[in-house]
């Protein structure tokens, strides 16, 4: 979404590619339907951000980032450096959104969680199964929400509007205030 308003992103991927490149298959290798819908009109990066020379490169890329979108539990955030308190040594005034499947609180902050665990914790899968057997929606609707809640939080944060240039899912505002905004699958 960001990038269909504008703004420079780029997905950082590991150097094998992202597991979603074959979600839903239509023809060339790598380019799932899924995969090419939800990034459309972004850059994509393949790196290996554990290794120095890798780390080197990201921290270059946020330091020119307004905003830097993750996708992580807490502590895998933590473990690899990505919480705000270190990014913001790598640029002041930047602009960290987190996804995750559950708060940076309470017991389950480092569990992962997909669409359908989502759907299966809201109640969504019993409202929408036969009433013998919950049902999966077809549609990964919790992680569409997620996605946009996360976009808009970008949007909103420090006022920004989308303008010129760079989003990690990374882009380049005029920004005035650090802040640390998130989405998350589910309310627990």
């Amino acid at each position: 979404m960001l990038a269909d308003q504008g703004a420079e992103v780029i997905r950082v991927e590991a150097p094998q590619g992202a597991s979603d490149r074959d979600v839903m298959p239509i023809g060339t290798p790598g380019r799932g339907s899924l995969y090419m819908q939800v990034n459309r009109n972004k850059k994509s990066l393949t790196l290996d951000f554990k290794r120095p020379a890798g780390r080197e490169i990201l921290e270059r890329l946020i330091a020119t980032s307004d905003v830097v979108v993750i996708n992580l539990p807490y502590k895998s955030l933590n473990k690899l450096g990505l919480d705000y308190e270190s990014l913001k040594h790598l640029r002041r005034d930047i602009i960290l959104t987190t996804i995750s499947a559950f708060a940076y609180s309470g017991n389950d902050r480092n569990r992962v969680g997909f669409d359908g665990m989502g759907q299966a914790l809201s109640g969504a899968m019993y409202l929408s199964g036969t009433g013998q057997r919950p049902m999966r929606a077809a549609v990964s609707y919790i992680d569409y929400a997620t996605g946009s809640s996360a976009a808009s939080a970008c949007r909103s944060s420090s006022s920004c509007c989308l303008a010129s240039r760079p989003t990690i899912t990374v882009h380049r505002l005029p920004m005035t205030d650090s802040e640390h905004s998130s989405a998350r699958l589910t309310a627990h």
